[in-house]
């Protein structure tokens, strides 16, 4: 029977290895697609990273030049690469991404309180950031699981450790559903409903092929999802105050991540409409609920500019909106990660993530 268990479990954890290879080929492969599809060198020219190939010689510009790829399309492109970029503003947008990680990490308190998880706000922001960090770079929600242990190496019991990240993402969708329904005050019913669609689109078909893959995402069927949500929602209906911190708490983050993909699109001097910005960042975060790959890259981005475009912006620079509010959301992300982990320290490993992450998908896989 053990060696039997053995066998599973080695063969499944090579079928998580093969899917985590998958999930990075397929961010890489919608990320590539979605530049094709705007025009690369519109994207490398509205990003100015055109500007940065041509110095460093890999795209020759004039014949005293070097490079591996000779001339550029249009002079256009050339001009357009050289506007200036705002960092200040780019400084400014960074700030505002670290203060929405931090009203995240405080609210992830409020909910890890609520459930009489012991702790500090110090605490449970590492937990919680370490998590979010973890997310970033490996698919699959490993992030979560990533939390859990880090509240329970704290000391907490891991059945609320894990009632604590669910709420969590609860909020997340209660934020999603209500800058939805905003855009749909500002905007009416067509231009929001095309905007929202492909991110539907892209949400459903993730739903429908992976709800019975092997390392999946989904990882309790539909009809347990909706009975666990209930529950967690009628614990926090019994303490109504908490609830409305919490959930202005919620309102005031998502807002700032809107300010921020506003901000971003002002440094690179693309104008864009902030109803439709704000749908934008609505539809990225439709586009990647189920992230099949690594943060949900590539989701993240063809449901941000999905929805721009069809609001109205040009493909070209809604790609590049897209693309550099995640860039710059990941390097911002991934700073805050290493500090974390490079000053403070977190109450687990990375080997025993994955291991418990391992393990609870094999047991999954053998029922």
């Amino acid at each position: 029977m053990l060696d039997r268990d053995l066998v599973v479990n080695r063969s499944y954890a090579a079928n998580i290895v093969g899917g985590f290879c998958l999930s990075y080929l397929v961010g890489l492969v919608l990320l590539v697609s979605l530049v094709y599809s705007a025009g690369i060198w519109m994207v490398l020219a509205n990003s100015r990273f055109l500007d940065f190939l041509i110095r460093v010689g890999v795209i020759q510009y004039h014949d005293k030049g070097s490079g591996w790829v000779e001339g550029v399309a249009d002079s256009t492109f050339y001009y357009q690469s050289q506007l200036p970029i705002d960092w200040l503003l780019i400084l400014v947008a960074a700030g505002i991404f670290l203060l929405f990680w931090g009203i995240k990490a405080v609210q992830f308190h409020g909910v890890a309180r609520h459930y009489g998880i012991g702790g500090t706000m110090g605490d449970h922001g590492r937990a919680y950031l370490y998590g979010l960090g973890i997310n970033r770079l490996f698919p699959f929600r490993i992030g979560e699981v990533a939390t859990v242990a880090v509240l329970s190496g704290q000391g907490a019991p891991e059945n609320r450790a894990s009632a604590a990240v669910f709420a969590s993402e609860l909020f997340t969708l209660f934020e999603i559903a209500i800058f939805a329904f905003i855009g749909l005050l500002l905007m009416g019913w067509t231009p929001w409903l095309s905007q929202v669609f492909w991110s539907l689109v892209i949400l459903s078909v993730l739903y429908l092929w992976m709800r019975n893959s092997g390392p999946n995402v989904i990882s309790h069927p539909a009809r347990e999802w909706r009975k666990r949500a209930r529950s967690t929602i009628r614990t926090f209906t019994k303490k109504p105050g908490i609830l409305v911190r919490l959930s202005i708490l919620s309102v005031i983050a998502f807002g700032l991540e809107d300010i921020a993909a506003y901000v971003i699109a002002n440094a690179f001097l693309i104008g864009v409409d902030f109803s439709v910005l704000l749908m934008g960042i609505v539809g990225s975060y439709m586009a990647r609920l189920i992230p099949l790959s690594p943060g949900g890259v590539g989701q993240f981005e063809w449901g941000f500019a999905a929805a721009l475009y069809l609001g109205g912006v040009g493909l070209p620079e809604a790609a590049t909106i897209a693309i550099l509010d995640n860039l710059i959301r990941y390097v911002v992300g991934t700073f805050t990660l290493g500090s974390i982990l490079l000053w403070y320290g977190v109450e687990t490993d990375l080997r025993s993530v994955f291991s418990v992450f391992t393990r609870s998908r094999g047991s999954v896989a053998q029922l």
